[in-house]
């Protein structure tokens, strides 16, 4: 064979491999455009509900970030914390944006018991950062370990920065109380945990969503019942003040019965969250959330409740049982028992 053949076989195979090559890369790129379309179709057929970063035993809330972005002494005030349990004790490592030399308290507390004392008092260094350690209880059972800092604790020069009753302060972590019939603003960040499972949690940073009605007299609650072990915990909206106390109770049909119950008060933004121990024998039950207005409730809450419940409103209001012509709210979620 010729050399002139040769070189034209050779062409005529070369050109043919770069025309198969040219078809496989069309047909892969059409495949990808196919998958890509099926996969943003599927992405659009799907809701996805609720916030997947979010701490699973806590209302709209998630681990408070470490990063530090507004500068120390700022009225926008941010702060985050490790907390490490251990038998005798629980020690939180944070880190804030408050000015050193502030003072600031840790409190731990036993669900459903008076117990008292378990606190420790901490100042902020020049970084910003702090230690608590409390003294761990010697019983049983869920804990809520909470940080706090008051302006109205502090030296003048740091009570100049945040305002008269810490009116001055901003961010997710301002909360109110009372102190002679005044309403004061405070920083608060906690965590819940059980000692008994767990050994490090962090503080949590609450995610606020406020109502266009918040305040309303015609009061209205939203629960969330999730059953999570041998508790049902309960995760509330509504347009209640902050500060309201809540009570939950389990009503059984046709009996009393002792020890399934739990209380708090209200968070900025309506919702709050309570927990109950799940009956072992009952199978027909209901869980029963309640606000009873009264002389104790915070100045704002009588202005618009009424300290005997008279301004309330709506579907939800009841008349107290226990006081002529006192009303109080009361929702109630029928209960299916899981086996």
């Amino acid at each position: 064979m010729s050399k002139y053949k040769m070189m034209k076989i050779g062409w005529k195979l070369l050109c043919t491999s770069l025309i198969l090559i040219i078809l496989a890369a069309c047909s892969r790129e059409k495949a990808s455009t196919r998958s890509m379309a099926q996969h943003e179709a599927e992405a659009r057929a799907y809701t996805v509900t609720g916030n997947p970063s979010q701490a699973a035993s806590t209302l709209d809330e998630r681990a408070a970030n470490d990063t530090i972005v507004h500068q120390q002494g700022s009225s926008y005030v941010e702060i985050s914390g490790d907390v490490n349990i251990d038998k005798n004790t629980v020690r939180v490592t944070g880190h804030s944006n408050l000015p050193a030399g502030a003072r600031i308290k840790g409190n731990l507390a036993v669900k459903n018991t008076l117990l008292t004392g378990y606190t420790d008092e901490a100042t902020i260094q020049k970084d910003g950062s702090f230690v608590l350690q409390v003294h761990r209880p010697g019983i049983q059972g869920s804990m809520d370990l909470t940080v706090l800092f008051r302006p109205d604790d502090q030296d003048q020069e740091i009570r100049n920065l945040y305002g008269n009753g810490g009116n001055k302060l901003e961010g997710p972590y301002v909360y109110q109380y009372e102190e002679n019939e005044h309403l004061l603003q405070e920083i608060r960040i906690g965590a819940e945990f059980d000692p008994e499972q767990d050994r490090h949690v962090s503080l949590i940073k609450p995610v606020w969503n406020k109502p266009k009605d918040y305040g309303s007299p015609q009061v209205w609650i939203k629960p969330d019942v999730k059953q999570k072990g041998n508790y049902y915990h309960v995760y509330a909206r509504s347009n209640l003040l902050e500060g309201s106390d809540v009570k939950l109770t389990i009503d059984f049909p046709g009996r009393w019965q002792f020890g399934y119950d739990d209380q708090t008060k209200v968070m900025p933004d309506g919702s709050f969250s309570m927990r109950v121990k799940k009956p072992s024998l009952a199978n027909r039950y209901a869980l029963v959330i309640t606000f009873e207005p009264n002389e104790d409730m915070w100045s704002n809450a009588k202005q618009a409740y009424g300290t005997q419940g008279e301004h309330l409103a709506g579907s939800l209001v009841k008349s107290a049982d226990d006081k002529k012509g006192s009303r109080r709210i009361e929702a109630r979620v029928q209960v299916q028992p899981k086996s």
